[in-house]
């Protein structure tokens, strides 16, 4: 996800590692209060949306009795990454 360094204003592309830093591409670490989002919520939605989509059309695609379409295949992973983030936002 995209975030803006406070102290610079650089825009940089960042991930949180499983310390609960923000690690950009050179592997650099952040903290929450260094960092500005913008539309944290939103961004932070979209990126689990697409992770749980990858991995939902991986899952998909090594069925081999699955037959549809890769169109079909698309669908029916974002439907599922949908269905992810509508629970997980009810807890």
């Amino acid at each position: 996800m995209k975030a803006r360094i406070k102290k610079t204003g650089e825009i940089i592309e960042v991930t949180r590692n499983s310390c609960g830093l923000y690690v950009d591409e050179n592997r650099v670490g952040y903290n929450l209060k260094d960092l500005d989002f913008g539309n944290e919520e939103g961004d932070y939605w979209q990126d689990v949306r697409e992770r749980a989509a990858i991995a939902a059309m991986q899952g998909i695609i090594s069925n081999n009795r699955y037959n549809g379409s890769t169109d079909m295949v698309a669908e029916t992973a974002v439907r599922y990454a949908n269905a992810l983030i509508e629970e997980l936002k009810k807890k």
